[in-house]
């Protein structure tokens, strides 16, 4: 069971990806929805704040898709879950810069670091935050 969890690892982790693509398309889809009609031409929107909500969703879905490939690789491994989470963190983060450094995309670069240094904090520094916060208080007698 250890051995299919490990391999899997890299399968779930392109998994999420493609869920945090396909969510952002269907989001992308949703916010056309609300464009005027007469501010369709050829099938996009030409609406003045259409493009800063373009923006700003890949901006949000780069940030959700290194948070959801980290988090589903934490609940994929069988052991040494922080090491892994800083692994898959680190391999994202060089891939992600190779993308920005190609495409100019600078601001999804640091949304996606954004995202995926928070997924990573919370999951390997929150457990001491949450089990402090869990404990019941000694009785007094």
């Amino acid at each position: 069971m250890c051995v299919l969890r490990w391999t899997l690892l890299p399968i779930v982790g392109i998994a999420a990806w493609i869920l945090a693509l396909f969510t952002g398309m269907v989001a992308h889809s949703v916010a056309e929805c609300f464009c005027p009609s007469n501010q369709m031409i050829s099938g996009m929107c030409v609406a003045p704040w259409f493009e800063t909500l373009d923006a700003w969703l890949v901006r949000f879905f780069s940030a959700f898709a290194a948070a959801l490939i980290i988090v589903s690789c934490y609940f994929t491994a069988p052991a040494a879950r922080a090491l892994v989470t800083w692994i898959v963190f680190g391999a994202g983060a060089l891939y992600a810069l190779w993308i920005a450094i190609v495409s100019w995309a600078w601001p999804e670069f640091v949304a996606a670091g954004i995202g995926g240094m928070a997924a990573v904090l919370l999951l390997t520094r929150g457990q001491k935050i949450f089990k402090k916060a869990n404990r019941i208080a000694p009785r007094e007698a």
